[in-house]
């Protein structure tokens, strides 16, 4: 029986499921468009639409594989790519509370309030993980919790896109480390969270 392997990348302007033979060549794909769309008085915001993302996710799944003309028993890896920068944000018992695209830029105030308050700590995430201030996850978790703090209490964990297309095959929340660092405060050298750097954000 042939083998093969899957990939999901969630793009942004859209979504589209690969198979692939063990030798790397293309068997199929299925790819639909989909949109972020900006929150209602939230200026720079591009939400994403975990639930609509979701059903077109798996629509693509479905439609490679069939056109694929294989088992999906005959599938034996599947991994993700992502838009960069993009995050999903899940409460205690793994359930999805709040999403941004890569280009949500609604943290502007945040990033400015992180840089008058240590000068040197941008420097520092960009250190460690290759990314600076903006469209990082730091300054969007922080206006999530100045804007929307009752979904700030409740939030417990927070993964990349691609992470989050993982996590619904599989149920377990896990990062991929190269678009972990796109998050920043996160370490490439030792693939561990900079928890510290994060702390220091408020």
């Amino acid at each position: 029986m042939n083998q093969y392997f899957l990939v999901i990348d969630a793009g942004t302007g859209s979504i589209r499921a690969i198979v692939f033979d063990v030798l790397g060549n293309q068997v199929s794909i299925a790819q639909y468009e989909w949109n972020h769309l900006a929150e209602e008085g939230v200026a720079g915001s591009m939400g994403f639409d975990f639930r609509a993302g979701w059903e077109l996710a798996k629509k693509c799944i479905k439609e490679s594989i069939a056109h694929a003309n294989i088992d999906a028993k005959q599938i034996i890896a599947v991994s993700a790519s992502s838009m960069r920068e993009g995050i999903v944000v899940y409460d205690k018992d793994k359930n999805e509370l709040w999403g941004v695209a890569n280009v949500d830029s609604r943290a502007g105030s945040e990033v400015a309030y992180l840089k008058s308050i240590d000068a040197d700590m941008e420097r520092e995430f960009y250190r460690s993980s290759g990314q600076t201030f903006a469209l990082s996850a730091a300054p969007r978790l922080l206006w999530l919790k100045n804007n929307r703090p009752s979904l700030y209490e409740k939030a417990t964990y927070f993964t990349m896109i691609s992470d989050w297309i993982l996590f619904k095959l599989s149920g377990e929340l896990a990062c991929e480390p190269s678009n972990a660092g796109t998050a920043g405060a996160f370490s490439l050298s030792t693939r561990n969270w900079e928890k510290e750097q994060f702390s220091k954000c408020g």
